[in-house]
Protein backbone atom coordinates (compact mmCIF):
# COMPACT_ATOMS: atom_id res chain seq x y z
CA UNK A 1 0.00 0.00 0.00
CA UNK A 2 1.35 3.50 -0.65
CA UNK A 3 2.22 5.73 1.85
CA UNK A 4 -0.29 8.74 2.10
CA UNK A 5 2.60 11.01 2.22
CA UNK A 6 5.17 9.48 -0.39
CA UNK A 7 2.51 8.05 -2.44
CA UNK A 8 4.33 5.39 -3.08
CA UNK A 9 5.23 2.10 -1.09
CA UNK A 10 7.50 2.01 1.55
CA UNK A 11 10.77 -0.99 0.62
CA UNK A 12 13.43 0.25 2.84
CA UNK A 13 11.39 -0.94 6.23
CA UNK A 14 10.63 -4.19 5.21
CA UNK A 15 9.16 -6.20 8.62
CA UNK A 16 11.27 -4.57 10.72
CA UNK A 17 8.87 -3.32 14.28
CA UNK A 18 8.45 0.41 13.43
CA UNK A 19 9.23 1.35 16.80
CA UNK A 20 12.65 -0.42 16.87
CA UNK A 21 13.17 1.34 13.59
CA UNK A 22 12.55 4.38 15.11
CA UNK A 23 14.41 4.31 18.23
CA UNK A 24 17.81 2.33 16.28
CA UNK A 25 17.76 5.16 13.90
CA UNK A 26 20.26 7.69 15.54
CA UNK A 27 22.73 5.16 16.54
CA UNK A 28 22.52 4.08 12.52
CA UNK A 29 23.21 8.07 11.80
CA UNK A 30 26.11 8.33 14.66
CA UNK A 31 27.76 5.43 12.84
CA UNK A 32 27.85 7.09 9.61
CA UNK A 33 28.47 10.24 10.73
CA UNK A 34 31.73 8.90 12.86
CA UNK A 35 34.70 10.87 12.99
CA UNK A 36 33.53 13.23 9.74
CA UNK A 37 35.03 16.54 10.02
CA UNK A 38 33.10 19.48 10.34
CA UNK A 39 34.11 20.32 6.79
CA UNK A 40 33.64 17.75 5.17
CA UNK A 41 30.26 17.48 6.77
CA UNK A 42 29.30 21.30 5.81
CA UNK A 43 30.54 20.34 2.13
CA UNK A 44 27.53 20.14 -0.41
CA UNK A 45 27.92 16.89 -2.53
CA UNK A 46 26.55 19.01 -5.68
CA UNK A 47 24.99 22.57 -6.40
CA UNK A 48 21.80 22.31 -4.72
CA UNK A 49 22.25 19.67 -2.34
CA UNK A 50 22.00 19.72 0.99
CA UNK A 51 25.74 18.86 2.84
CA UNK A 52 24.87 16.16 5.62
CA UNK A 53 25.13 18.80 8.44
CA UNK A 54 21.98 20.06 6.35
CA UNK A 55 20.65 16.90 6.33
CA UNK A 56 21.23 16.29 9.97
CA UNK A 57 19.04 19.29 10.26
CA UNK A 58 16.35 18.26 8.44
CA UNK A 59 16.41 15.06 10.28
CA UNK A 60 15.72 17.25 13.77
CA UNK A 61 13.15 19.28 12.02
CA UNK A 62 11.16 16.43 11.03
CA UNK A 63 11.35 15.04 14.27
CA UNK A 64 9.97 18.30 15.89
CA UNK A 65 6.97 18.22 13.46
CA UNK A 66 6.61 14.34 14.43
CA UNK A 67 6.66 15.48 18.14
CA UNK A 68 4.11 17.69 17.85
CA UNK A 69 1.96 15.73 15.45
CA UNK A 70 1.47 12.41 16.97
CA UNK A 71 1.01 14.19 20.23
CA UNK A 72 -1.68 16.10 18.63
CA UNK A 73 -3.70 13.80 17.05
CA UNK A 74 -3.52 11.25 20.17
CA UNK A 75 -4.55 14.45 22.16
CA UNK A 76 -7.31 15.88 20.12
CA UNK A 77 -8.31 13.28 17.53
CA UNK A 78 -9.22 14.28 14.38
CA UNK A 79 -7.44 17.82 14.03
CA UNK A 80 -5.85 19.65 11.42
CA UNK A 81 -1.98 18.64 11.04
CA UNK A 82 0.10 21.86 10.32
CA UNK A 83 2.37 21.99 7.11
CA UNK A 84 5.78 22.85 7.45
CA UNK A 85 8.25 23.79 4.48
CA UNK A 86 11.40 21.86 4.64
CA UNK A 87 13.42 24.09 2.51
CA UNK A 88 12.48 26.96 3.81
CA UNK A 89 13.34 25.93 7.53
CA UNK A 90 16.82 24.03 6.20
CA UNK A 91 17.55 27.61 5.48
CA UNK A 92 16.15 29.99 7.43
CA UNK A 93 16.99 28.09 10.29
CA UNK A 94 20.70 28.06 9.24
CA UNK A 95 21.42 24.51 9.18
CA UNK A 96 24.41 24.88 7.16
CA UNK A 97 26.12 26.92 9.81
CA UNK A 98 25.79 24.45 12.30
CA UNK A 99 27.51 21.89 13.97
CA UNK A 100 26.40 18.24 12.95
CA UNK A 101 27.05 16.65 15.90
CA UNK A 102 25.29 19.10 18.35
CA UNK A 103 21.78 18.76 15.58
CA UNK A 104 22.49 15.01 15.62
CA UNK A 105 22.32 14.98 19.79
CA UNK A 106 19.43 17.17 19.77
CA UNK A 107 17.72 14.78 17.69
CA UNK A 108 18.45 11.62 19.33
CA UNK A 109 17.21 12.83 22.10
CA UNK A 110 13.92 14.15 21.24
CA UNK A 111 13.41 11.02 18.96
CA UNK A 112 14.01 8.90 22.12
CA UNK A 113 11.36 10.85 23.75
CA UNK A 114 9.42 10.31 20.55
CA UNK A 115 9.45 6.68 20.42
CA UNK A 116 8.95 5.85 24.72
CA UNK A 117 5.51 8.43 23.90
CA UNK A 118 4.40 6.20 21.53
CA UNK A 119 4.71 3.27 23.62
CA UNK A 120 2.41 5.05 25.90
CA UNK A 121 -0.28 5.38 23.77
CA UNK A 122 -3.21 2.82 23.86
CA UNK A 123 -4.02 1.19 20.38
CA UNK A 124 -6.67 3.57 19.46
CA UNK A 125 -4.02 6.63 19.99
CA UNK A 126 -1.81 4.82 17.43
CA UNK A 127 -4.75 4.72 14.64
CA UNK A 128 -6.03 8.14 15.85
CA UNK A 129 -6.02 10.51 12.37
CA UNK A 130 -6.38 13.79 11.59
CA UNK A 131 -6.31 16.23 8.50
CA UNK A 132 -3.34 17.79 6.24
CA UNK A 133 -3.62 19.73 4.03
CA UNK A 134 -1.55 18.25 1.42
CA UNK A 135 -1.50 14.86 1.97
CA UNK A 136 -5.64 14.59 3.15
CA UNK A 137 -6.44 12.19 6.08
CA UNK A 138 -3.44 10.62 8.04
CA UNK A 139 -3.25 8.50 11.12
CA UNK A 140 -0.61 8.31 13.61
CA UNK A 141 0.95 4.62 12.68
CA UNK A 142 1.29 6.09 8.94
CA UNK A 143 2.94 9.06 10.17
CA UNK A 144 5.70 6.37 12.11
CA UNK A 145 6.13 4.19 9.42
CA UNK A 146 6.36 7.24 7.36
CA UNK A 147 9.36 8.61 9.14
CA UNK A 148 11.18 5.30 9.96
CA UNK A 149 11.40 5.05 6.11
CA UNK A 150 12.90 9.14 6.21
CA UNK A 151 14.93 8.16 8.62
CA UNK A 152 16.61 5.55 6.26
CA UNK A 153 16.45 7.91 3.05
CA UNK A 154 18.08 10.11 4.79
CA UNK A 155 21.01 7.88 6.14
CA UNK A 156 21.41 6.98 2.30
CA UNK A 157 21.73 10.81 1.57
CA UNK A 158 24.50 11.45 4.45
CA UNK A 159 26.23 8.60 3.38
CA UNK A 160 26.45 9.71 -0.29
CA UNK A 161 27.10 13.47 0.32
CA UNK A 162 30.24 12.25 3.04
CA UNK A 163 31.33 9.70 -0.12
CA UNK A 164 31.51 12.16 -2.50
CA UNK A 165 32.96 14.79 -0.73
CA UNK A 166 35.40 12.05 0.16
CA UNK A 167 34.51 11.11 3.92
CA UNK A 168 34.18 7.62 4.96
Amino acid sequence: MACPMCRIPHHRLGRRNVLAALASAPRALRRVVGRASRRRLGRRPARREWSATEVLGHLLDAEVTLAFRIRKLAAEPGGVIVAWDQEKWTGGLRHQRADARTLLDAYAALRAANVEQVRRFAPGQRSAAGRHPEYGRLRVNEMLEHWAEHDLNHLEQIRAALTVSGAR
